[in-house]
């Protein structure tokens, strides 16, 4: 009997231990990626991560896709990460048309940048990597990117240094590096002006508030000699969530 009873209370402690027992979470390699659209003409468009192809297992259809992203706009995804990824994007008024179509295979904990430039029918893409910096004491980075297809190379100063170049030489689809910029109390905002760098015309002028720790990218867009959503102006896209 004796025997017995210890048999049963060790039965009942393995069980408690099998019961008690943790569930090891599965962990997803997932990147981010921000999808920048700026197709002049192309209008709002859905971005589909399924086979679109193929229109096998796990296949999305565009009507189940509730986000998207407007023209000068821009939405950050997570994708999984270490595999292939199929992405198509297409414009909500035609998603029979896509307007891209490739593939990915992002790195675990990386952060991307898609840019979809060009302008309806003729669609330029530029992935990059982002290499995103913290910054600390008082500071904030800005970086600049000439996404107007139809642009001369540009520059950008400050009105009270016209002469400096705070960016130079930024052909079509040219990006430059993060540069630091102050972001204390008495640096709360800097005036940016878009220069022509063969004519020195000023182009546009942006004011931005300091994103101050943070990394943004300000964005050339739009077309020489577009008027109305299409005109040239600056972009703000915020490398931060």
């Amino acid at each position: 009997m004796n025997k017995t009873k210890a048999y049963i209370r060790f039965a009942f402690s393995l069980f408690l231990l099998c019961s008690c027992k943790k569930e090891v979470p599965s962990i997803v390699p997932l990147a981010a990626l921000n999808l920048i659209n700026v197709t002049v003409n192309l209008g709002t468009v859905k971005a589909n991560y399924t086979n679109t192809a193929t229109k096998g297992a796990g296949y999305q259809f565009y009507s189940q896709i509730t986000t998207s992203v407007g023209y000068g706009a821009n939405f950050i995804y997570g994708v999984l990460a270490n595999t292939t990824v199929p992405l198509t994007v297409a414009p909500m008024t035609d998603t029979l048309a896509p307007a891209y179509s490739g593939t990915l295979n992002l790195v675990n904990g990386a952060s991307y940048s898609l840019y979809l430039a060009g302008t309806l029918g003729s669609v330029d893409a530029l992935l990059l990597r982002d290499t995103i910096v913290n910054y600390v004491d008082s500071s904030c980075g800005v970086r600049v990117i000439n996404l107007s297809y139809n642009s001369n190379p540009i520059v950008i100063t400050e009105p009270n240094t016209p002469t400096v170049d705070d960016f130079s030489n930024l052909g079509y689809k040219q990006i430059s590096s993060f540069k630091t910029y102050p972001a204390g109390a008495t640096n709360t905002s800097y005036v940016f002006q878009v220069r022509d760098a063969g004519t020195n015309a000023i182009l546009g002028t942006y004011t931005l508030t300091s994103p101050i720790f943070h990394s943004v990218t300000l964005a050339w867009i739009g077309q020489t000699g577009g008027a109305g959503n299409n005109a040239p102006q600056i972009m703000r896209i915020n490398n931060y969530y």
